[in-house]
C-alpha cells in the first residue's frame, strides 16, 4: 500500500478553486520544479507522485523489475531517430502510469481536469506536469534518452487573456534544440502521452475531439 502524504489546503478556498488556478503559473526549470513539489529523488524502485489536484496529495512508489520490463523493452534497441525515440517516450508514459496507477490508487484518472474535480485519485496538469517529469527522470537515468533531455516545463493560458491556464512537462532534441511538450493530461491513466512541438502546444494544441467535461 503506497503511503499517501496530505498537504494542507484552506477549507474555505475548495477544490474547484484549486483546480481553476492550479495550472496558472507559467513555467520554469526541472530543478526548480522537483524542490517546489517535494519530489526530488526519482529512482527506479522509490519514487513520489502527486495527485488530488495541485500536488496537494503526495503517493509514494516504486517499479520492480519486472514492471520496469516493458519500457526496457521499447529501448532495447537504440532508436534510430529523435522522432522514433520521441514515439517511445509517449509510450512509455502510458506504460509507468499503469504500473503507479495499481499502487497508488489512480488508476481511475480521467483525461482532463473536471471529470472528476473532487476525487483524489483524478489527476490534474499540475500532478501531470509533475509526474511526466519524474517518469522522463526514471528514463533518463536508465540511460534511455540519447537524442532528448529533460528542459523542465512550460505554461500556457492564465484565464484573463482568454486561455484555459494549463502546463506541461518538457523536453528538448540535443541536435538543434527544438523544445517538445510531454503531456499526459488529455488522457485516461495509462495511455500514451501526447509529445508536440513546445510552439504548437503553446498556441493551444489539443488532440481532435477532446473536450475538458465541464467545460
Amino acid at each position: 500500500m503506497a503511503h499517501r502524504v496530505f498537504t494542507p489546503w484552506p477549507a474555505c478556498a475548495g477544490l474547484l478553486l484549486l483546480a481553476l488556478g492550479a495550472c496558472a503559473a507559467p513555467g520554469g526549470d526541472y530543478d526548480a520544479l522537483m524542490a517546489e513539489r517535494q519530489v526530488l529523488g526519482a529512482k527506479q524502485e522509490s519514487f513520489t507522485i502527486c495527485h488530488g489536484h495541485g500536488c496537494r496529495l503526495r503517493s509514494e512508489a516504486g517499479l520492480t523489475a519486472l514492471e520496469w520490463d516493458p519500457v526496457a523493452d521499447l529501448f532495447a534497441e537504440p532508436a534510430a531517430s529523435a522522432e522514433i525515440e520521441r514515439g517511445r517516450i509517449a509510450m512509455a508514459i502510458g506504460i509507468i502510469e499503469t504500473e503507479v496507477g495499481r499502487k497508488t490508487g489512480t488508476s481511475t484518472d480521467q483525461g482532463g481536469t473536471f471529470t472528476a474535480v473532487s476525487g483524489n485519485d483524478q489527476i490534474d496538469c499540475v500532478d501531470e506536469t509533475t509526474n511526466t517529469s519524474i517518469y522522463l527522470t526514471l528514463l533518463a537515468r536508465a540511460g534511455y534518452l540519447k537524442w532528448h533531455k529533460i528542459e523542465g516545463w512550460a505554461g500556457r493560458g492564465a484565464l484573463f487573456d482568454g486561455a484555459w491556464p494549463h502546463q506541461t512537462a518538457v523536453i528538448v532534441e540535443l541536435r538543434g534544440g527544438k523544445p517538445y511538450a510531454v503531456d499526459s493530461w488529455f488522457e485516461d491513466n495509462g495511455r500514451a502521452a501526447h509529445v508536440v512541438p513546445l510552439e504548437a502546444w503553446r498556441a493551444g494544441w489539443k488532440p481532435p475531439g477532446f473536450v475538458d467535461h465541464l467545460l
